[in-house]
């Protein structure tokens, strides 16, 4: 019976359905890093200013962040859930990675590469259609 039991646990805990834990910004910071030790991200210089309008998008992210990596500019949003992630980045046809749309990546080679390496994202049509 407690090989049975264990069986069982084992099993459901080794489903596909699960989501992977979101990325955090210290997380996604690290990760960039990696990939370029010179990262820049861009901070509002006063309490009123706004980087990156996060009603934009649709669904509109939690905060968003302009990021310079190896000189060129993208956006890097952040939500709260993975789904929503996902829907905002189908919309934009730009890159996800869990919880985070990097949105100018594409169609620019250096920033492509350095999301699909470092940041571990892909393109959110390639998601959907794993999901699929």
């Amino acid at each position: 019976m407690k090989i049975l039991l264990c069986f069982c646990f084992i099993l459901l805990s080794c489903t596909s359905d699960k989501e992977l834990p979101n990325y955090s910004n210290q997380d996604f910071l690290a990760m960039g890093r990696e990939g370029d030790p010179d990262l820049k991200v861009i901070i509002p210089t006063s309490i009123t200013e706004i980087v990156v309008n996060c009603n934009e998008y649709t669904p509109a992210c939690r905060y968003g962040l302009k990021v310079i990596v190896k000189n060129i500019e993208m956006r890097a949003l952040f939500y709260d859930r993975q789904k929503d992630a996902l829907k905002a980045a189908l919309r934009r046809k730009a890159y996800i990675s869990r919880n985070w749309v990097l949105d100018e990546v594409n169609g620019e080679p250096v920033l492509e590469r350095f999301a699909m390496k470092y940041l571990k994202a892909k393109k959110a049509s390639e998601v959907k259609k794993s999901e699929n």
